[in-house]
């Protein structure tokens, strides 16, 4: 009776070790919160229209904006110049539009020859490709012009805008303004009161200008003003707001420069920050003097890393798509 209990035991015991054995097997196969994927760093992303960063990751500093009243705005001054070399290039412009459509329909019409039954010969087809690169070389070259003679400013408003900007300026309906300031060139897209009395004009700055000026050495911006200015005349100009005005000090470490313009990084929520661009800003010894508006007192804004957080804006892909 012993040895049928026994083999029983063993029996039953072998089971159980087998069991726990499946067990442990079945249970190495099953990931431990410790062992599951950890999530990547989100790439920069603009879907909602903020560049969301690890800020820590990448070593931003941020800092809080403090109020300020704005004391003065900006002085200078403003002149019309001469646009006389800006009507020879947007009659370059034309002609070399007219080139490029010609020569890239002819080059068009003879590589499809060529290429169908034979009745244009290659050779034929080459030398009108090569005839519609000339043409666009040629136009290229023209509307480089207007930023190299007069300005990246007045280069912005395309190169097309060019001959119907010459042929207004001619008729006396427009007429393109610098302006120079010695506290520094106003950004793209300021506004700057040109004038006094009934002759003020409000114009907004395009960007900069060619040179710099001869005599208080500073780098002048370009504005289109409405109607005809005197050649060389020079008017009172003043930028920012008026004295008491509520604002906002930025610091200097804080501003990024793109496309001529200045804006700076605010935070937006917990790992998001979004390109604020500066208006009618006021340079000052402690920074500039910005006025209430797009950037309020208590705004949390990037002041060490600014320039990282541009460079992966322009290169984060559009949409926000991997």
């Amino acid at each position: 009776m012993k040895q049928p209990l026994a083999v029983a035991g063993y029996i039953l015991g072998g089971a159980l070790a087998g069991a726990a054995l499946l067990h442990f097997a079945s249970g190495a196969n099953v990931p431990d919160a410790d062992d599951a994927p950890k999530k990547e760093a989100a790439e920069p992303a603009e879907a909602d229209g903020a560049l969301h960063v690890d800020a820590a990751k990448i070593g931003l500093q941020l800092a809080t904006l403090p109020a300020t009243t704005i004391s003065a705005g900006q002085q200078g001054y403003a002149r019309a110049i001469d646009l006389s070399p800006l009507a020879a290039i947007g009659a370059e412009i034309t002609a070399a539009q007219a080139a490029v459509a010609a020569s890239g329909a002819e080059a068009a019409r003879l590589n499809e020859l060529a290429a169908q039954d034979g009745n244009a010969s290659r050779r034929e087809a080459q030398a009108a490709s090569a005839q519609a690169a000339s043409d666009k070389a040629r136009l290229t070259l023209a509307c480089q012009r207007v930023a190299l003679e007069f300005g990246a400013g007045l280069a912005r408003l395309g190169c097309n805008a060019i001959p119907g900007l010459a042929r207004e300026a001619a008729a006396g309906t427009r007429s393109v303004i610098r302006i120079d300031m010695p506290a520094g060139p106003p950004p793209a897209g300021a506004m700057v009161e040109v004038g006094e009395g009934a002759q003020m004009k409000r114009l907004r700055v395009l960007g900069p200008a060619v040179g710099g000026d001869a005599q208080l050495q500073t780098a002048g911006v370009l504005a289109i003003a409405d109607g005809t200015a005197s050649v060389g005349r020079v008017l009172p100009a003043r930028m920012g707001a008026a004295a008491g005005q509520a604002g906002v000090l930025v610091p200097r470490a804080a501003l990024v420069r793109s496309d001529g313009a200045l804006f700076v990084y605010r935070a937006r929520g917990k790992d998001g920050f979004e390109r604020i661009a500066l208006t009618g800003a006021v340079a000052g010894d402690a920074g500039w003097q910005v006025p209430v508006g797009a950037l309020h007192p208590g705004d949390r804004i990037v002041v060490e890393g600014a320039g990282t957080l541009l460079g992966l804006e322009h290169a984060a892909p559009a949409g926000g798509d991997d």
